[in-house]
């Protein structure tokens, strides 16, 4: 019998689909060092807040290169829902970067408009416009992802994990999957193979932005 999946939850076979197809890609398009991304609930809590917003996660770039290539790096902000309609507008600060111990970055936002725009650089192939696969990227990877809810909630508060860890993954564009994994777990690669409950939990960026956002700029 196939087992019930849970709201926003990918096939297991659909996950380790994307995740292969993000492991050719970076043959091709993708030349960046990507280190692990880590949202602990401790940031999960504070970003949602009483009202239980979202969270927005903005991609950047760290300054210095590691063995000759750039390496990923992710920003994460509470969006809130604007009016009526479906657009969620992000509140500038709190600001996390999403490290394994993730680090309050309320007091340079600077410094993370900075980074995300050297990502944008990148995707854009204005970085490293010799690259022959540069001038696909804009089609592939996007700037930031909304997450929902749901799946946040039953990684933190259902399953009660202290970590959830995002991962990437390709359909057409590059998509984010999100696992709950514990302190224990956060350096054991075992922690998400097969077994683990992957979720397809965000919005890309674009197209949803918020256009009026200091990230966005």
């Amino acid at each position: 019998m196939t087992k019930k999946l849970k709201r926003d939850q990918l096939p297991a076979a659909k996950a380790k689909n994307w995740r292969h197809n993000f492991k050719e890609e970076k043959d091709k398009t993708f030349n960046l060092k990507v280190p692990k991304i880590i949202l602990q609930k401790e940031t999960y809590l504070a970003l949602a807040g009483e009202n239980e917003n979202r969270v927005r996660i903005y991609l950047g770039l760290e300054n210095d290169k590691e063995d000759h290539k750039y390496k990923l790096c992710a920003f994460a902000v509470s969006a809130f829902l604007l009016g009526s309609g479906d657009v969620y507008a992000d509140y500038e600060t709190p600001v996390f970067k999403l490290e394994k111990k993730n680090v309050d970055f309320s007091n340079n936002t600077k410094e993370v408009i900075e980074r995300i725009h050297l990502y944008r650089k990148w995707r854009s192939g204005e970085l490293d416009a010799d690259d022959p696969g540069a001038i696909y990227r804009r089609y592939i990877y996007p700037n930031a992802y909304l997450m929902t809810k749901f799946e946040l909630h039953e990684i933190f508060i259902a399953q009660k994990k202290d970590e959830a860890l995002i991962e990437f993954g390709i359909s057409k564009t590059m998509d984010a999957m999100v696992t709950g994994t514990s302190l224990l777990e956060a350096d054991e690669q075992a922690a998400v193979e097969e077994e683990q409950e992957y979720f397809d939990v965000m919005a890309p960026c674009p197209p949803y932005c918020d256009e009026r956002s200091l990230y966005n700029s």
